[in-house]
């Protein structure tokens, strides 16, 4: 049953993290590979925090939430002086620049070696300590997450955000702060991914760069574009498919000398199928 918990766990945190993804790159068109390195500010903010007794667990969250949304808010306002390709090379030289330092800042974030022993979530006096206790947690955050997400895409707010990914010539004739919409945008996304951090490392009871690197930000993307970009229900099934096909893969009778290259090989293939056949993802739009 543990097995069970850890999974939906897990997947509630890809969750917050698939809305954070889908926020820029399915709604507003701002198509970043750097997600993965606020996910990480937020989890060693809540690691150090807790760890040293700073803080406990939930001003800890608070503040690493806080951080993501302004980590993501000073990354956005430069890279918004350039567009399409150009802000691609942007953002992955800043996922670039932020696994670097995660890497080499031992007193910091543990260096290569991570952060061990984090102690787990105390609310208001509560240990929660079991797996079962951590799933209530993770899915009243992803609750309020997705309620958040789904109110803004519903106000007036929300079709902004859509037309200037249409036609942002468009909005910015008809006299809309286009800056202040995508930045605005690149704030919730930063308190989502961010809040998501926190929840990992507490979790995980461990965080090293490994989780937050390019490959992270690539999967974030995978989910987003799997589950269906610019919906709601796109970033909920997303994550829960892709961390289930390992698990499903690891059940298939392959010899050991060959399993490893065997599962990716299989997992590449049934990613491109996805592509091929459901280019708008499971429940989603086209990007």
């Amino acid at each position: 049953m543990d097995f069970w918990y850890t999974y939906i766990v897990l997947a509630e945190i890809y969750v917050l993290l698939g809305l954070s993804t889908n926020l820029l790159v399915g709604i507003v068109g701002i198509f970043s590979v750097s997600q993965a390195a606020v996910f990480g500010v937020g989890a060693y903010i809540v690691a150090a925090a807790t760890m040293n007794d700073t803080l406990s667990f939930v001003p800890a969250l608070l503040i690493a939430s806080a951080c993501g949304l302004a980590l993501n808010v000073l990354v956005t306002l430069p890279s918004l002086r350039v567009s399409g390709d150009y802000f691609v090379v942007t953002s992955f030289g800043i996922q670039l620049l932020a696994t670097a330092i995660f890497t080499n800042w031992t007193e910091g974030t543990g260096g290569a070696n991570g952060l061990p022993g984090i102690p787990p979530p105390d609310i208001f006096g509560l240990a929660v300590t079991e797996t079962r206790q951590f799933l209530v947690l993770s899915s009243v955050l992803l609750s309020l997450g997705c309620l958040a997400f789904w109110l803004a895409m519903r106000a007036p707010y929300g079709r902004l955000l859509r037309a200037i990914r249409e036609d942002e010539l468009a909005v910015a004739a008809a006299g809309k702060n286009i800056l202040f919409a995508k930045v605005s945008a690149a704030a919730l996304a930063g308190a989502f991914a961010g809040s998501a951090g926190g929840l990992y490392g507490s979790f995980l009871s461990f965080v090293d760069p490994s989780s937050f690197d390019l490959d992270a930000s690539i999967l974030l993307l995978t989910m987003v574009v799997v589950g269906g970009a610019r919906t709601l229900t796109g970033s909920i099934i997303g994550p829960f498919v892709l961390l289930a096909l390992p698990q499903l893969l690891a059940l298939v009778d392959i010899p050991t000398t060959i399993a490893a290259a065997s599962r990716q090989l299989i997992y590449g293939v049934l990613l491109i199928a996805f592509m091929l056949f459901r280019p708008q993802g499971l429940a989603g739009e086209k990007l």
